[in-house]
């Protein structure tokens, strides 16, 4: 591998006048290094050693021997983002004086790794003659910096805070913020106006801030908004909102699993668990602590609540209250989420007061309305059963999804007797 001086400055923090090598021409990774440097009268150190009779200190000869080193060390995956500083060197021997118009070339080689420090020997030479030799003893120290491995491409003007690690070949582009210790995997592509907090692990694949599957979009600055510590698994997809103002926004403490679709203007709160290839359409919102199926499909401008559950390959249209368990294709609400409200904790009391409402949603032959003004006539206003209220009433497009299983059944036993009807 061949490594130009634009790449060295890339991988080791040493510049003029302390940069010390022109070019890498051999390297294996962690083992083996050779560079090479154009010693030419220009150099400032030659005005004071010594004036009549230049000769490169022996200092610096060593010091360009441990850069070698140091690009060697730090071209490794495992060692981006951290510093490299001397512990010792040993058995140090100077053959020969170097002078202007000598072409150095540098041979370095580790010799054992143990955790953060490392030995290496290396050694010097002009016209195949050593002129200088030794070995050193290395700490490899994390800056706290980003790391951003060498084949990945961060925009300028992207801010990256320290601790995120950037791996092989993602592309980070303009106005791009990524929050501190956030971990961004290999071949993942984050463009537009994003915001991504702290400690979100993305892994590989994952596209965020791509332009939205909407004809109504025309190049809106808008943005897109990820809290803390998500989880986002390989190849999900999470695009601007359309319209003047708008937002795509994911809360904190998610899992969303493989190849999911969060589309323009969704918003999605804390602690959901979105399955793998679940497709979301625009406009969506999904409450804290729900849980959706693998493959389920949401239509646009459903809102799905607080600790709902929707079963795998569910195809749902209609707003979901929260704490309700809903299935199939077309869903039907099948009861309350039992296991749900358990595994988080809710009261006993409360669970009692949401199996109540559900039976007024559900099974009264009320409407939403009525249900809702049953709903506070007769249950205790615990926080449950305020957020189910505050659900109902709150305007919806889609309307709140009434159908249930036990319609299902009935539907069963009547269509059967109807033959005309060709079903």
């Amino acid at each position: 591998m061949v490594i130009d001086i634009k790449e060295i400055m890339k991988t080791i923090p040493h510049r003029f006048p302390f940069l010390l090598i022109d070019k890498v021409l051999e390297l294996e990774e962690g083992k083996r290094a050779v560079a090479l440097k154009n010693v030419t009268m220009n150099e400032a150190h030659f005005q004071g050693h010594f004036p009549g009779h230049p000769v490169m200190p022996g200092v610096l000869i060593i010091e360009a021997i441990a850069q070698v080193g140091v690009v060697m060390a730090l071209r490794s995956a495992t060692s981006a983002g951290k510093i490299v500083y001397f512990a010792g060197i040993d058995n140090v021997r100077f053959r020969k004086p170097v002078v202007p118009g000598d072409q150095l070339i540098f041979e370095v080689e580790t010799v054992w790794i143990r955790g953060p420090l490392g030995k290496m020997k290396g050694r010097a030479l002009v016209n195949n003659e050593v002129v200088t030799e030794g070995e050193f003893m290395f700490s490899l120290v994390d800056t706290g910096e980003a790391k951003v491995h060498p084949t990945a491409t961060v925009h300028p003007t992207a801010q990256i805070a320290k601790g995120v690690d950037i791996g092989p070949y993602s592309v980070i582009g303009p106005n791009v913020k990524i929050g501190e210790k956030t971990k961004v995997g290999a071949y993942c592509s984050i463009a537009g106006q994003t915001t991504i907090g702290k400690e979100n692990t993305l892994y590989q694949g994952v596209t965020i801030g791509v332009p939205p599957q909407d004809f109504k979009y025309k190049g809106e600055n808008n943005e897109v908004v990820i809290g803390d510590k998500n989880i986002i698994r390989e190849f999900v997809t999470i695009h601007l909102p359309s319209g003047e103002g708008g937002k795509t926004v994911i809360g904190n403490d998610n899992y969303i699993m493989v190849h999911a679709h969060i589309p323009h203007n969704c918003r999605i709160g804390n602690q959901v668990v979105i399955g793998g290839y679940v497709g979301l359409a625009g406009h969506t919102e999904i409450g804290d602590q729900a849980t959706i199926g693998g493959m389920a499909g949401i239509h646009q401008f459903v809102r799905i609540g607080r600790l709902a559950m929707v079963g795998a390959q569910s195809k749902v249209t209609q707003d979901i209250p929260p704490f309700m368990l809903v299935d199939g294709s077309p869903s039907q609400v099948r009861g309350i989420n039992s296991i749900g409200l358990q595994r988080r904790g809710i009261p006993i009391d409360a669970t009692s007061e949401i199996k109540k409402a559900f039976k007024l949603i559900y099974e009264s032959g009320k409407n939403t309305a009525e249900a809702a003004a049953e709903i506070k006539k007769r249950l205790r206003q615990l926080p449950e059963i305020v957020q189910i209220l505050t659900f109902l009433e709150t305007e919806s497009k889609r309307g709140i999804s009434k159908k249930t299983a036990i319609e299902e059944e009935s539907d069963d036993l009547l269509l059967p007797d109807i033959p005309e009807l060709g079903i």
